[in-house]
């Protein structure tokens, strides 16, 4: 009887103390590759007179990046080796001898087999596939941006080629400050999107500036689209404001091999990471993304620092368990404005119930 009850007490207290896991989307984001070694030491050479380098700062250089599907089957089996990611992302920030992934036509021909062969071999190897495009239409409405999405995820398109996740950046729309027009292109990227494959989920990323703090724009699209995940960029500052809001589907994007303000992509910034994914666990943040993983990439190092948050992964395994994760937002202090008074449809990928 003895060893039943402290067979029992024992059991009890290892439940107690086992790690909460709450994380259900962790995303393995990769840039355009650089060519070789060549690119390193020129970022380290610009590291070491101003104490910072950045990718950017070697344009008109794009004949350094490269998008090849090797290198790009490389950073899935990365990804899946790894075992902390159920996405892998591609993101299109960086600008290559061939241009990026996008024109503002569409996919870019030039890319057309890399990218869905990346898609294909992701999906192959247990994955959800995130995009990250830049180059939008200029003109973006729905006429200009159905033809666009087609290119790359409608019904032409086979299944397994298709992208999942479209990482939506609100710094590749209006960049004038103007909140109606960009009220206006959102509201017709999500409309298209859906047209063209409603299965596709959306969610948004805002990087810099104004938008790493609430907005109109943000309760607008909570109101608009309930359910939608925004993510934000390099550390979690921004969590607390925006749950503040009503946001209750927060993503924090932190770049390993980049710290705001300062910061060399050709190595890992170990111990600003831990601290990072420390916050995200202390705050339970349940979307996350790794990016810019390709440049410094270390899988020792990644291997050590993943175990901040490897105790908290709950993976959702496809798109349907993801979309049942999502809580519905509860938007305090709204926009007023009329063109958010009226509207009740919700993210494509969203199954969050409205409010």
């Amino acid at each position: 009887m003895l060893s039943l009850i402290l067979s029992l007490f024992l059991g009890a207290g290892a439940a107690d103390s086992a790690p909460e896991r709450f994380i259900v989307l962790s995303e393995f984001q990769v840039w355009a590759d650089a060519v070789g070694p060549e690119v390193f030491k020129e970022l380290n050479k610009l590291y070491l007179k101003t104490g910072r380098s950045h990718i950017f700062q070697l344009y008109p250089r794009y004949d350094y990046y490269v998008w090849e599907l090797a290198r790009m089957q490389h950073w899935v089996d990365e990804a899946v080796t790894l075992g902390a990611f159920n996405v892998f992302c591609m993101g299109d920030d960086i600008r290559t001898a061939r241009g990026h992934l996008f024109t503002p036509e569409g996919l870019n021909p030039h890319y057309r087999d890399f990218l869905f062969q990346t898609v294909s071999y992701a999906h192959q190897r247990g994955l959800m596939v995130a995009i990250e495009p830049l180059a939008l239409p200029e003109v973006k409405d729905q006429q200009h941006l159905t033809p666009w999405l087609r290119s790359w995820l409608g019904p032409e398109i086979p299944r397994d080629a298709r992208a999942d996740i479209v990482k939506l950046s609100i710094e590749w729309f209006v960049r004038s400050g103007d909140s109606t027009r960009l009220r206006q292109e959102v509201e017709a990227f999500f409309t298209a999107c859906r047209q063209v494959n409603p299965e596709v989920f959306i969610y948004v990323d805002s990087i810099g500036g104004k938008w790493r703090q609430p907005q109109p724009f943000h309760h607008w699209l909570l109101r608009r689209f309930p359910g939608t995940i925004i993510s934000h960029y390099l550390n979690t500052q921004q969590v607390e404001a925006f749950r503040a809001i009503g946001a209750r589907n927060m993503m924090v994007q932190i770049n390993p091999s980049e710290i705001m303000g300062r910061g060399g992509q050709f190595f890992i910034y170990y111990p600003e990471t831990v601290s990072f994914l420390k916050d995200v666990v202390n705050k339970r943040v349940r979307y996350l993304s790794l990016a810019g993983v390709n440049f410094g990439y270390n899988r020792y190092d990644y291997d050590l620092f993943l175990e901040v948050v490897r105790p908290h992964l709950d993976l959702a395994p496809n798109l349907e368990a993801l979309r049942k994760t999502l809580l519905p937002d509860k938007t305090v202090n709204p926009a007023t404005q009329p063109a958010d008074s009226d509207h009740s449809s919700r993210n494509p990928g969203s199954q969050a119930p409205p409010e």
